[in-house]
């Protein structure tokens, strides 16, 4: 009799821990992001503090978490040119919010070029634009309601220096925030929305380019002066 119960008792005990390990592993899993594979607005609709993903052409992929519900529309149709890029939002709201979300490239009409750098208001250092991500969010709260909001975007070789940064409609120019690494993501804190992308600090490889540039300019202009003046004592 006592052997039959230390038996039971020993898959009792394994059927408990089982059973536990299931449950994490269920709790802890998370859903595989959802296929948008259409061109134009692509309406979404998320509830109360559902983590849901989205990964547009195959390639860029967002991720919104609120402890609200949200709806709107993500139009993401230059995820091509965009790429393999992870961004991560994550809200804080008072109330339901209708959000719309624009991805893109460049910003052409903020002056957001590929390749091109930017002298922040709020920085001492010139920062260049590489990213190609840009994304422009846009809500129906009013200016007494209260957000808090995380924006991240995996790092990667390129971008590990970056920093977000959000165009100031006021002062008409990129302003940098505050930005740290938290598993394996630029991370932002912000109150309001606006377009955000990251810019990183120029080096001097990327000024190379440019000087060059500039000292070709010069020596042409000094070959041509002397060479008029050679022409003209000739005469």
């Amino acid at each position: 009799m006592k052997k039959i119960n230390t038996i039971l008792i020993g898959i009792f005990t394994f059927a408990i821990i089982f059973t536990l390990f299931n449950v994490n592993t269920v709790l802890a899993a998370s859903d595989p992001p959802i296929p948008v594979n259409q061109s134009g607005l692509y309406p979404y609709r998320i509830q109360a503090h559902n983590n849901t993903s989205y990964r547009f052409q195959n390639k860029t992929m967002l991720t919104l978490h609120s402890n609200v519900t949200i709806e709107g529309y993500i139009n993401c149709d230059e995820a091509p040119l965009i790429g393999d890029k992870q961004f991560e939002l994550e809200l804080e709201a008072e109330r339901d919010l209708q959000m719309n979300m624009t991805c893109t490239r460049e910003e052409v009409q903020k002056g957001l070029q590929l390749g091109h750098t930017y002298r922040v208001r709020n920085r001492n250092q010139n920062l260049l634009y590489q990213e190609g991500f840009c994304i422009r969010i846009q809500t129906n709260k009013s200016g007494e309601e209260q957000i808090k909001a995380k924006l991240k975007i995996e790092v990667n070789e390129q971008n590990q220096e970056g920093t977000w940064a959000f165009y100031n409609e006021t002062h008409g120019g990129w302003e940098s925030v505050p930005t740290s690494v938290q598993g394996g993501y630029l991370v932002c804190e912000t109150n309001h929305f606006s377009y955000w992308t990251i810019l990183i600090p120029e080096t001097d490889d990327d000024a190379i380019p440019a000087f060059v540039g500039i000292e070709l300019v010069i020596g042409i202009t000094v070959i041509a002066v002397v060479l008029g003046v050679y022409l003209k004592k000739r005469k």
